[in-house]
């Protein structure tokens, strides 16, 4: 797997320090699973709820047990994300896009095609040609489009050569060390500098079961303090010192050939795990989540029986809110089969012609067509469980272009495909009383009673890529082209800070603020911390460094209480 991400990594021309941690990754990139030793993980029965929720730690507990052992801080990342999707389904912190490094997309596709072609306890290996075929239909879900492209690309070639010679290829004999990092990392064994609020490190990883006082929910308490893992964990961690054929030499490797692939110039790394971990040591009972995105984060604080409060002014945020939380039985194939019926099917025109501005004319109908027929479900939950698979069917749609058009599938299997297995972690569940808005942020503020407020501070960022990118098609769509009243974008640092003061003075009745802050340029943390302090003291202060990645900055959760 290794030698197969480095070959890629080479083909994509990166950087040699890039392919070094890429390959670090690759080697240890289950070390959180060996260090976890599931026992249900050897186990051919389907997964329950808690283990599958148990099992999404991994990729963070990998992430700690890579700066235990002196690996470099961009190898641990992607350690952590190598389970994310690229329709944002993934796990541990659910990354989209261009969010996702492009180490970690790299890592993702070959991890899968080695699991393609491996025995699992609950199934036997494919064939190549079988796995050939999942991992092309992973394009667009999975995979990034343009990584499987040239993984299937650099597979084919390397089948060529073997049926060429006759016989297998033969692995150079060869050994490669990687060499521990001397740096210091946010999120590893030393405590971070303290900051006037008092700094703490991140919380331990994405964990349902782990209580504050397990994870240590004192400022400046470092992951070293973690409990210890399971007694039957191996002894001793995997080595990072392989044997592998190394990457092609440099006339074969043809990068020129595969530079197109895409880097997001901003991308907002929200971190779930992060974010999730952090309230988990809070106390509360309700909280009010004035830009709710994607609600990733209301799936898990629904799942822990919280009441909540959820709103985003962006219509297709509050629609996809109703449903992630509000999940219910599966649509079915009847009200599937009402959904795509004639959605290929042009009328005299196009009901939202907006939509020709991103889609070519046979995604715009069907996505018209879809629109269409959603509006005749008269149940509620349906229909915004419908409208949130036609979201996730679209962004595939944006997913492929000229270069990976051979590997989009026509988009009623999709979403057919999407509507069989979405958001059915949260059904059967116990949750928590859920309410759902799509207000300005300062009006749902205002009337918003609850014990904490989770405020995703907005950022003064014009150009974004990754899944923020795709805000403004969605939004057609869902108001089916209806004028949406435009936002106040702020130009300048005090017109930014001014618009941030307002939310946190029309959120002065709310006892407890825990405001997650990102670093963009325009202001800095210590600019949004002076402001907090005009208003109320912060008492802890969780951070989380991704500047090791491109798009990546340091992130940071500051927790205040009044009086």
């Amino acid at each position: 797997m290794a030698a197969l991400a480095c070959e890629l990594a080479a083909r994509l021309g990166l950087s040699k320090i890039d392919i070094e941690a890429i390959e670090e990754a690759a080697l240890l990139h289950d070390i959180g699973l060996h260090a976890m030793a599931p026992s249900y993980y050897s186990s051919g029965d389907p997964l329950s709820f808690e283990e599958r929720i148990d099992l999404w730690r991994h990729p963070v507990i990998g992430e700690q047990q890579m700066a235990k052992h002196g690996c470099s801080r961009h190898a641990q990342l992607l350690v952590r994300w190598h389970h994310e999707w690229w329709n944002g389904t993934g796990y541990p912190d659910m990354l989209a896009y261009e969010d996702i490094p492009i180490g970690a997309r790299i890592i993702r596709a070959v991890d899968l095609h080695g699991a393609l072609t491996s025995d699992r306890p609950y199934r036997n290996r494919l064939s190549e040609e079988a796995a050939l075929t999942e991992l092309a239909e992973s394009a667009g879900v999975e995979c990034d489009p343009y990584i499987v492209e040239v993984l299937l690309a650099l597979l084919s070639e390397k089948a060529e050569t073997a049926a060429e010679s006759r016989q297998e290829p033969i692995p150079y004999p060869g050994q490669l060390e990687t060499e521990p990092s001397s740096s210091t990392i946010e999120n590893g064994t030393q405590p971070k500098e303290e900051s006037e609020g008092g700094a703490a490190t991140e919380p331990s990883g994405l964990d349902a079961h782990w209580t504050a006082e397990e994870v240590g929910s004192r400022a400046g308490v470092a992951d070293s303090y973690l409990p210890e893992p399971p007694a039957r964990a191996p002894a001793e961690a995997p080595s990072i010192i392989a044997t592998f054929a190394p990457a092609p030499p440099s006339d074969r490797v043809k990068s020129r050939q595969w530079l197109d692939w895409k880097s997001g110039r901003y991308s907002r790394k929200s971190l779930l795990g992060f974010e999730a971990s952090v309230l988990r040591q809070i106390e509360f009972k309700s909280v009010a989540i004035p830009f709710c995105g994607r609600a990733r984060l209301e799936w898990y604080l629904s799942a822990w029986g919280k009441q909540i409060l959820s709103n985003d002014n962006r219509a297709w945020a509050a629609a996809l809110s109703r449903a992630v939380i509000g999940a219910g039985e599966p649509l079915g194939e009847e009200v599937v089969s009402r959904l795509l019926e004639d959605a290929y099917v042009p009328a005299a025109r196009l009901g939202n012609p907006g939509l020709r501005r991103w889609f070519g004319e046979a995604d715009a109908w069907f996505l018209d067509n879809l629109r269409r027929n959603i509006d005749a479900i008269s149940d509620e939950e349906q229909r915004a469980e419908a409208l949130a698979i036609g979201l996730l069917t679209g962004d595939y749609a944006l997913s492929f272009d000229e270069r990976t058009a051979e590997l989009k599938r026509p988009l009623n299997s999709v979403f057919r495909a999407f509507a069989n297995r979405s958001y059915v972690m949260l059904r059967g569940r116990a949750r928590g009383r859920i309410n759902t808005y799509n207000l300005p942020a300062l009006d749902f503020i205002r009337r918003a009673r609850s014990d904490l407020l989770y405020l995703d501070v907005p950022v003064a960022q014009v150009e974004i890529a990754g899944s923020e990118a795709r805000s403004e098609w969605r939004d057609c769509w869902v108001t089916r082209g209806e004028t949406i009243e435009a936002q106040e974008n702020p130009q300048s640092k005090k017109a930014y800070l001014e618009s941030i003061d307002q939310l946190l003075r029309s959120a002065s009745h709310i006892k407890t603020w825990a405001l997650a802050i990102q670093e963009t340029g325009l202001t800095s943390a210590r600019d949004l911390s002076d402001l907090i302090k005009e208003h109320r003291q912060a008492h802890t202060t969780y951070s989380k460094d991704l500047t090791e990645v491109a798009g990546g900055f340091r992130n940071y959760i500051v927790v205040a209480t009044a009086g």
